[in-house]
């Protein structure tokens, strides 16, 4: 006889569960950040955006855009997306990836390293888990965080 399927949720159900809410408030979080962002005040000197322009579309008459309309919308959108860039995923960058991070039972404060053949260059993992190990965000690590800092800023 099969197995059956449990009406119980397993361990990994569960987890499956709790990743997708994860995922689901971050995505909400990103755009109610981006959102807030857009509907700010602009300056008197800001230029005129593609919303302040929506009144002037001549759809209705011929079918018919014209480029500078066009042109308006997409620095509209551009305005939208770098704001959302700066607002939401600036923050993102900052929360320290390992919450075990200075704690006694963090897996990750370990090294492990080796010398290949007799005159090699030793070899860690120090350099990759030790900055985890300390409690660093995603701007903090050596190997991504100057490429993360360039898409933030």
């Amino acid at each position: 006889m099969g197995q059956h399927a449990s009406r119980y949720p397993t361990r990994t159900h569960r987890a499956l569960l709790r990743a997708g809410l994860i995922a689901a408030a971050a995505g909400s979080a990103l755009a109610a950040g981006g959102a807030a962002g857009a509907a700010a005040a602009p300056a008197d000197d800001t230029p005129v955006g593609a919303l302040d322009r929506l009144g002037e579309l001549n759809v209705g008459k011929a079918n018919k855009i014209e480029t500078d309309q066009i042109a308006a919308a997409l620095g509209g959108v551009a305005q939208g997306l770098d704001t959302t860039r700066q607002t939401a995923l600036g923050p993102l960058t900052d929360i320290p990836l390992n919450p075990l991070a200075k704690t006694g039972s963090d897996p990750l404060d370990n090294a492990v390293s080796t010398a290949p053949g007799e005159n090699g260059t030793p070899l860690s993992t120090a350099a990759i888990t030790g900055p985890l190990a300390e409690g660093a965000s995603l701007s903090g690590l050596p190997a991504v965080g100057p490429y993360v800092g360039r898409l933030v800023s």
